[in-house]
Order: structure tokens, then sequence, then C-alpha cells
């Protein structure tokens, strides 16, 4: 089975906290280019597929009620995040054996933080975006935070908020019994190999569809073989840009 993994979209309605920065159309155009490029099997949306801590679901669904359809009609599979644990029809992780009985380990990644993977760290971030859609209505907040917002999703460097090595570490003590995990939550793209008892083990991270930019995870679920996709916010996603993932027979 060939698993296409997408995380951290942050779907939102298009008001002054929202990052998602897609036309709902243009995103769907997307994805289907990606999944019949590739011959995907099944989609894992691992995560932050919405902003709950910014805006109510009724409010996003009303706005985005489409890409809902269209997510609800491919059957793909949803997990929750620390921003959408509310959602309907999610799960807190999804796992696939293969025949060799080798296990995929699907889940965001929150939990490895205090703020985002409790119960009062999560409080605190709902007081602090409630009293942020106040205060972004001032101009000069608007344009701080989305500064901010850029500064901590630059793909050229990690930030202390989402610091790599705490989540690699979380990814290590989950491979000590599933043989590859795939996390999203840090918006950042990665992809790592290691040993453990003389097993290969994979370390993936599936990035972020936010801010316009479509990343994501392939992986040959029999095989374990891998890929990692990175497109820019302008970048036309087409045959001709999508990188090349032939899977060994």
């Amino acid at each position: 089975m060939i698993l296409l993994v997408i995380s951290d979209l942050h779907i939102d309605t298009g008001g002054k906290l929202g990052t998602f920065g897609w036309k709902a159309k243009r995103f769907m155009e997307a994805l289907d280019t990606v999944i019949e490029h590739y011959s995907i099997d099944k989609v894992v949306l691992n995560g932050d597929v919405f902003d709950l801590y910014k805006y109510s679901y009724s409010d996003i669904a009303g706005v985005n009620d489409k890409i809902i359809s269209y997510f609800k009609k491919k059957g793909f599979v949803l997990i929750r995040g620390n921003h959408d644990l509310w959602a309907s029809h999610s799960l807190d992780h999804y796992d696939i054996t293969n025949s060799a009985g080798q296990v995929i380990h699907i889940e965001h990644g929150h939990k490895a933080d205090f703020l985002n993977g409790t119960r009062l760290g999560r409080s605190f971030s709902l007081i602090m975006y409630a009293i942020l859609k106040v205060l972004v209505r001032i101009r000069w907040v608007e344009r701080v935070f989305f500064r901010a917002v850029n500064y901590f999703d630059d793909v050229n460097r990690i930030p202390r908020k989402y610091n790599t090595f705490k989540y690699l570490l979380y990814a290590l003590k989950l491979l000590k019994k599933y043989d590859m995990v795939i996390l999203g939550h840090t918006h950042k793209l990665e992809s790592h190999k290691i040993y453990y008892l003389n097993q290969k083990k994979i370390y993936m991270n599936s990035g972020t569809c936010s801010l316009g930019r479509f990343q994501a995870v392939l992986v040959d679920t029999e095989t374990l073989q891998h890929e990692t996709i990175k497109m820019g916010r302008k970048t036309n996603i087409d045959s001709s840009t999508l990188p090349i993932f032939k899977p060994k027979m």
C-alpha cells in the first residue's frame, strides 16, 4: 500500500488569525494531483487539520464545507492534533502492520511537550488565543502575529519552540516498539534512519501544509521505502515538480 501523510493544515475561517493560506479548490486539486501521480492508496491527515484554538468547528465547516466533504468522500484517516483535539470522527493515532510484521505508527506528536500535550497547557493556549483574537483587531498586532508565524515556520531554522531534538527523543522511545514512526506538529519536514537492537528504524515528520505550502511523507507500507514532498507557496504542483518515488517490487 502506498501511503500519503500530511499534517498541520490549520484550516480556518479566513479570519485575521487564519494561517491555512489555501483556496479550498486549489488545495483539493493539488492533493488530487499527488494522489493520482503516486497512485496513493490511503491518505492520513496527521493532526491540526483544523484550527479549533482560534475558531469553532461550526464556523470553519460553514466556510469550508466543500473541503470537509472532500475529506469524507475520499475516506481519509483523520488523527487528532493539539489544535483539533475536539474534532469528531478522529483518532489518537493510526497503526499499519505489513506482511512482515513491521508496524508503522502515526500520531501528531504534541504529547512530547507540556504546552500542547497536557490539559493544563492546552487550557493556557486557549486563553492566549482568546486574548489574541481581540488584540489582532489592532493593525500592528496583526502584523506582529504574522511576522512571528513566518519566523517560526521558516524552513531554514529550528526555533526553540519546536526543538527538533526533543521530538526526535520522543520518536526514539516509540521506535523501541514500532519500526517506523511518523509525527507532525513541528512544521519541520524530517527523515531519519537509526538502528535499535540491529534493526533499522525510521522516524519521519510530515511537515506542514499551512501558509499555502505542501509538504508530505510518502511510504510504501510493505517495504518501508519512503520519500518526502516539499513544495513552496507558489509552486505549481504537477508531475514535473513532484519528486520521483518508485517503490521496489
